[in-house]
């Protein structure tokens, strides 16, 4: 994507060469000729650079810019300041080109005629090399307390804080002095200066709005007055000068929740587009010109351009300007990718008209989450059950990238390992022979998948394969005594699993747990994973009572509670996590000793109702609260009947 970028903006600016500024009358016809001959060679550069030619690219540079400099070389003033927007941008195309590797002659700053419009310097003033340092007088513009706050305020994100396009304006020394392509402030000359051109035609700040008129004025009278230096010591940071009231920044955008009545949706019809066609350069990898498209907070932030959204008012907003390529640079977004098809932009101008709102998730998520989390929510059994085995695909080839795998399919699951193919398919024969079990046990409606959009069962021959899937995939350390789990989301549902050797343990348990576990992961609202871990260890002890993994889990929870501190460590995270899930386990088997309540919860979240709200409702007070009650005495322990007290 950067690349793109570059060849968008070198082509831009090479078109510019020969035609921002109008040739003084003083320049001979030869010499107006020899500039046109260099701009076509600027031309063909551009060209050669957006074909990926680069180093063909960088001899029509050079041509250019021995030309240029041989005409610089023989001519006046006249010449030198038509030639000079040129320069500049003969600059940002060396800079384009180096980072492309390749190599060009040092780009040395043209010959200048003795420059007599700046000021004289005041007596005890610090000089600065071909700028004027003197002291601003009574009634003049002062830049320490007028110039620089504009500055900083304006144009600190890109020129202060970092020196964007090679030019830094973080001194007075430094802006005095200008970019490598030449000054951009010139004492006396207000035309002549390309700090107020360009501001005065919007091209910068790069937001496309400019900056109040009372601000502009500033800055042009400042430069009528000479541009002088009003500080102690020009090569401070302007930062430090300022001692008046900076312009006030525009507020952060707050975050406006959608109320259901719009005709667009945010998650639905927007955050697809910016998840395809913008993260790549405005993701979380550092974000072209500092905006993140990450989070839907990130993009009312905007980035060093300003805020891009202005709600209520499309026509008024950056990101509008920007997709169809009317902001003061001229940029089309997304750079160098085809252009967004007009109905995706007449949605997000209407979202913008409706207020720019939200109906994601939490504003803090990414957007391709939200964005991924919509389609899944809309989609049906069968798409959803596409898209979940495509992904399955992809995290597969993330973690055993070099690893041949098999395949089978069967009602409730996509069944993928690296275990033989008859083996592979027997293993997805016991799973498929689970599920009605399981939908037994939750009085599932029989009429509905168990499942909506189907799990992926992830078969891993050795524990070291399933241990690199947690690393690669989920970013995480799978505990040793872990030989399965299951993750839910809307979006992807599975579980992973590693076969038992002999009779170490019972296959159809370790699955049914993780089934059972998805199962009551993907009803209702924010179900948190000690529920969902804790229900499916109780459908495994129900499934195999005598289980050698069962039978661990009543036997270690004897350890396990003398080590909490409050009795709802399990809910907060304040154990180790398979000691969080025997708890769990233990809990959900006390909750589940409830049948009625249980079942009154279980409903509620059939309904898609929230889990809090559910839980107490059920069972008349918070999990917390159940916890404390059940800490004192926890269901019996397997085939010993003895009751677990906490000790001490």
């Amino acid at each position: 994507m950067f690349r793109l970028f570059l060849a968008g903006g070198f082509s831009l600016m090479l078109s510019l060469l020969m035609t921002a500024r109008p040739v003084q009358a003083a320049v001979s016809a030869e010499q107006r000729a020899e500039m046109l001959s260099i701009g076509t060679a600027m031309t063909k550069a551009g060209n050669l650079f957006k074909a990926g030619k680069f180093k063909e690219a960088g001899e029509a540079v050079k041509d250019a810019q021995a030309r240029m400099e041989k005409l610089a070389a023989g001519g006046d003033k006249a010449v030198f300041d038509a030639l000079q927007p040129g320069y500049q941008r003969l600059a940002k195309a060396h800079a384009l080109l180096e980072l492309e590797g390749v190599k060009l002659p040092e780009l040395k700053p043209l010959e200048t005629p003795k420059d007599t419009t700046a000021a004289k310097p005041a007596p005890g003033a610090k000089p600065v090399p071909g700028a004027p340092a003197v002291a601003a007088v009574a009634g003049e513009v002062s830049f320490t307390k007028n110039v620089v706050p504009i500055l900083t305020a304006r144009c600190g994100g890109c020129h202060v804080r970092k020196a964007s396009g090679m030019f830094s304006m973080a001194t007075y020394e430094a802006l005095i002095k200008g970019p490598p392509a030449g000054k951009v402030v010139f004492p006396g000359n207000v035309p002549g200066s390309d700090l107020v051109v360009k501001v005065e035609d919007k091209e910068m700040p790069p937001n496309g709005s400019g900056i109040p008129a009372e601000e502009l004025a500033t800055l042009k009278k400042w430069i009528t007055e000479g541009a002088k230096f009003d500080g102690t010591d020009p090569t401070v940071n302007i930062g430090q000068l300022a001692t008046a009231v900076r312009p006030a920044a525009a507020p952060t955008l707050a975050v406006a929740v959608a109320t259901g009545k719009e005709t667009t949706s945010f998650a639905r019809d927007v955050a697809p587009v910016l998840a395809k066609s913008c993260t790549g350069c405005h993701g979380a990898n550092r974000p072209r010109e500092n905006f993140s498209l990450l989070t839907f907070e990130g993009l009312l932030k905007g980035g060093d351009g300003g805020q891009v959204i202005v709600p209520g008012k499309p026509a008024e907003s950056l990101i509008v300007k920007k997709i169809k390529g009317t902001a003061a640079d001229g940029q089309r977004m997304p750079l160098m990718q085809p252009a967004l098809a007009d109905d995706a932009i007449a949605k997000i101008e209407k979202w913008i008209e409706e207020g720019a709102k939200f109906d994601g998730p939490s504003s803090k998520q990414s957007i391709v989450e939200v964005a991924a989390i919509a389609k899944a929510n809309s989609s049906t059994h069968e798409q959803l059950s596409a898209d979940r085995a495509a992904l399955a695909l992809e995290n597969w080839r993330l973690a055993m990238a070099a690893v041949e795998f098999n395949k089978a399919e069967t009602t409730n699951f996509f069944v993928l390992g690296n275990v033989g193919e008859n083996t592979l398919a027997d293993i997805g024969q016991q799973a498929e022979a689970l599920a009605p079990k399981v939908a037994e046990i939750f009085k599932a409606p029989p009429d509905q998948p168990l499942v909506k959009g189907r799990m992926t069962l992830f078969v891993f021959r050795e524990r070291y394969d399933y241990g690199e899937f947690g690393m690669m995939v989920e970013k995480r350390q799978l505990p040793q005594a872990w030989r399965g789990h299951f993750k839910y989301s809307i979006v992807d549902a599975y579980a992973a699993v590693v076969p038992p050797k002999a009779s170490e343990f019972s296959l159809q348990c370790l699955i049914g747990q993780q089934l059972a576990a998805g199962y009551v992961a993907s009803k209702g609202k924010n179900v948190p994973t000690w529920f969902s871990e804790g229900t499916g260890r109780v459908v495994a002890s129900r499934l195999a009572p005598t289980d050698p993994r069962v039978l661990r889990w009543d036997t270690e929870l004897s350890n396990v509670l003398p080590t909490m501190t409050k009795p709802d460590d399990f809910i907060t995270g304040g154990l180790p996590p398979e000691d969080g899930d025997i708890a769990s386990y233990s809990f959900a088997k006390f909750l589940m000793a409830q049948s009625k309540q249980y079942q009154k919860l279980l409903d509620d979240l059939r309904k898609g109702g929230d889990f809090g709200k559910a839980f107490v409702d059920a069972y008349g007070g918070s999990p917390s609260q159940l916890a404390d009650v059940w800490v004192r005495n926890p269901p019996k322990a397997g085939p010993s009947g003895k009751k677990l007290g906490k000790k001490g």
